[in-house]
């Protein structure tokens, strides 16, 4: 564990310690997820604004039982039953989506974005023409907790589509008639489009480079990508009273940047090298462990390997190598990704 200057924040990297962190929202809690820089802009903000601020500080920020309450009422939309029941929609989808592809395309731009807008789309009850709207709703989110400075320029981006955000969703029905208020409704609904498009392009693009036409073991194959390719880096957590974590002592309000990314190659636990025979103990921590276990981990595990299966289908080939990678403190993945998507077989 090391200070890290240029987020504020202890960078935890080890295995165990991000398990204990995790295991222990009481002493490190979710309150800032989203880090001391947008903690620091909040406080200075109107209480207009600090509402749409705080759009971002739902489900995944809350503690105790605030947080079993919200997720309560969104486990309703990822419970096994109700993700099997989207198999055969969500394939469709994906072979629709790569018939239609060009004889070469960007598989981040045109197969990976939409179909995951697609399939969230569909969990939150969203008609299809109003799919391309949640592109405008993720991107300033994206913006706002890249870790770069937080300007003038993307505050003002976030909040006017938080605005638009509020009259959309401010329509919807999903998750109404529960325990949430109006604020929590809108706010778990953002963390859904936020988290299910933005986490999944990046899941399935990496699982574009991963794939070998060989490897049928393909539940396995989207393990390893969440694992060593990191859809998600880390999230924050802050400490509610001194503490002592790895030899370092911890002051309360002092913040932690739980890197999954690095405990996931902990040599002390994993070998660096891609196997999708690998054990599934122990656990990686890509979806995250404890409490905050990833919701809709269930959702993404069958998306990868549908969309796997359909990519093994064809002659896929990918164009450029190497392939640059988007620059973000917390979401990781190909920026474009040039592929040939050949045809199913007739």
């Amino acid at each position: 564990m090391e200070f890290d200057p240029r987020i504020n924040a202890q960078r935890v990297t080890a295995y165990a310690d991000l398990r204990a962190v995790l295991a222990d929202p009481v002493t490190f809690s979710s309150r800032n997820m989203t880090g001391p820089q947008v903690a620091a802009v909040a406080a200075l903000l109107p209480p207009e604004q600090r509402r749409l601020l705080e759009l971002m500080s739902s489900l995944n920020a809350a503690d105790g039982t605030r947080h079993a309450r919200i997720r309560a009422a969104a486990n309703q939309k990822f419970t096994p039953s109700a993700v099997r029941q989207m198999a055969d929609s969500i394939r469709s989808r994906a072979r629709r989506l790569l018939d239609e592809l060009p004889e070469e395309a960007d598989f981040v731009s045109e197969f990976a974005a939409p179909f995951a807008l697609g399939v969230v789309g569909d969990v939150l009850g969203v008609p299809e023409p109003d799919f391309p709207l949640f592109r405008e709703f993720v991107a300033p989110v994206l913006e706002l907790t890249s870790g770069e400075e937080v300007s003038e320029r993307v505050l003002g981006s976030y909040f006017a589509a938080m605005h638009e955000f509020c009259a959309y969703f401010g329509r919807s029905n999903a998750f109404k008639g529960g325990q949430l208020s109006e604020q929590e409704r809108l706010s778990l609904c953002l963390a859904i489009v936020v988290a299910g498009t933005d986490s999944t392009t990046n899941l399935l693009s990496s699982t574009l480079l991963r794939l070998d036409h060989r490897e049928r073991r393909l539940g396995g194959v989207v393990e390893e990508v969440v694992r060593l390719d990191a859809p998600f880096i880390g999230f924050f957590r802050t400490a509610t009273c001194p503490v002592t974590m790895a030899g370092v002592k911890i002051a309360e309000g002092e913040h932690l940047f739980l890197d999954y990314a690095a405990g996931n190659r902990d040599p002390r636990v994993f070998t660096e090298d891609f196997d999708p025979g690998r054990p599934s103990v122990p656990a990686h921590l890509g979806f995250g462990y404890g409490p905050h276990y990833c919701l809709g981990a269930g959702l993404a595990r069958l998306e990868g390997r549908i969309v796997a299966e359909e990519l093994l289908d064809r002659s896929f080939e990918v164009v450029e190598q190497p392939v640059r990678h988007r620059k973000h403190l917390i979401s990781h993945g190909p920026a474009e990704l040039r592929f040939r998507p050949g045809r199913r077989p007739t």
